[in-house]
This record gives C-alpha cells, sequence and structure tokens, in this order.
C-alpha cells in the first residue's frame, strides 16, 4: 500500500516539473558525438543564463586600452559567427554591423516559440527598411527527424518571409550560452549585446525593445 502511494507522489512530481518547464520555455538539449562516436545530451546549466555583467572592465594603471570584451552579457561584443541562410547563402553576424541585430533562437517543437512568430513577423514587416535586421535562428540540431528542408516547408505553409539561419549543429547556440527556447539577444549598431530576453515577446514588448536600442 505504502509503496503504491510513494509511486504515485512520484509521478504528480515529475507531472509538475514537466508543466514547469514547458511554461517557463522549450529546454535545450544538444545531442552531439563523443571521440567515441557515442552521443551524449548536453543539459542547460543555471549559469548558462546571460545576465548584464555586474563588474565594469578594469583600466589599466598605464591608461592603455583593454581588449575587447566578447561574450554573451550586456555590454560584452558579441561572439561573430557564419551560418546558412533558407537559400544557402553564407551569413555572418558581423557582415550586419551599423545595424540593429534582433537575434531569436527558436525550434519549430517549441509551442512559446511558435506562438511569437507571428510577432517577429510583423516586426520584419515594420522594420525590413530601417537600420534593423531579424535574424531568427533556427537550432536545427534539435529538430526531431527534420531537415532544414522540413522546417523551410513549415515557415513557407505559414506564410513567414523573415530570414532564417540555420544553426545545424548547436555551436552556436551553445557559444551563446541558450539553455531553452525562444531566447533573445538583442545586438546593438556596434556589435555589442545590447539586451537578453529569455521566453516568448508580444509584439509590443519586441518593439519597445528594438526601439530603445535603436534610438537610445
Amino acid at each position: 500500500m505504502h509503496q503504491r502511494q510513494d509511486i504515485k507522489f512520484l509521478l504528480i512530481i515529475m507531472v509538475l516539473l514537466l508543466t514547469m518547464s514547458m511554461l517557463s520555455g522549450c529546454l535545450f538539449k544538444k545531442e552531439k558525438p563523443t571521440e567515441e562516436g557515442k552521443d551524449i545530451v548536453e543539459e542547460p546549466k543555471e549559469q548558462n543564463q546571460p545576465q548584464e555583467r555586474q563588474t565594469p572592465a578594469e583600466v589599466p594603471k598605464d591608461g592603455s586600452e583593454t581588449e575587447e570584451k566578447t561574450g554573451v552579457f550586456v555590454g560584452d561584443k558579441a561572439y561573430d559567427f557564419t551560418l546558412l541562410d533558407r537559400e544557402g547563402n553564407e551569413i555572418s553576424l558581423s557582415s550586419l554591423q551599423g545595424k540593429v541585430v534582433f537575434m531569436n533562437f527558436w525550434a519549430s517543437w517549441c509551442p512559446p516559440c511558435v506562438q511569437e512568430m507571428p510577432y517577429i513577423q510583423a516586426i520584419y514587416d515594420q522594420y525590413q527598411k530601417k537600420d534593423v535586421v531579424i535574424l531568427a535562428v533556427n537550432v536545427l540540431a534539435t529538430e526531431k527527424g527534420k531537415d532544414a528542408a522540413a522546417v523551410n516547408q513549415f515557415l513557407s505553409d505559414n506564410g513567414y518571409t523573415f530570414p532564417v539561419l540555420y544553426d545545424v549543429d548547436g555551436s552556436v547556440t551553445v557559444k551563446y550560452r541558450v539553455s531553452a527556447f525562444p531566447a533573445t539577444y538583442i545586438i546593438d549598431k556596434d556589435g555589442y549585446i545590447a539586451d537578453f530576453i529569455s521566453g516568448a515577446m508580444n509584439k509590443d514588448t519586441m518593439e519597445k525593445k528594438i526601439e530603445k536600442v535603436l534610438n537610445p
């Protein structure tokens, strides 16, 4: 009798934990081959959540400039990368310097990601003639059984025309310490991280975030 109650209690706890993870976002687990050829799963880590840097960079006593800090925190120079877009063209982040970049990490199986995609399309339509670039980075490494062609079909079926890049092996996602989807970085015209948002946004929030960086 006690054993059945214990099992029932454990099942309730598991359901609650699963529900909480779904509400807070879609967890990112990237499968990658090890040297032995086996698969491992990279679990999300607590320290993977980028936040604003707490302490300013130290200035040398001799007055010389410090080395430019590259990282994932607000105020850091954003990591450069090159990925393929929907048409197979190579797009590098550094080539977009001079424009505000709205970079959103997403996956087609993630309900909050799908929920905010119409707003991303609306933002793209609104800002495409201004100094703002929308980059929707699909983390293809997590797409369960889908390739880029299948994701492209998903986008076409839903009428989405905003730029999409494919992180085939998940390396860019890991570099930016994204542990749950959707996750959005806003990068200023000089290539520095200006904001980080974890979770889905509505159009009004997206617009306010972009305007704050576009017109500081």
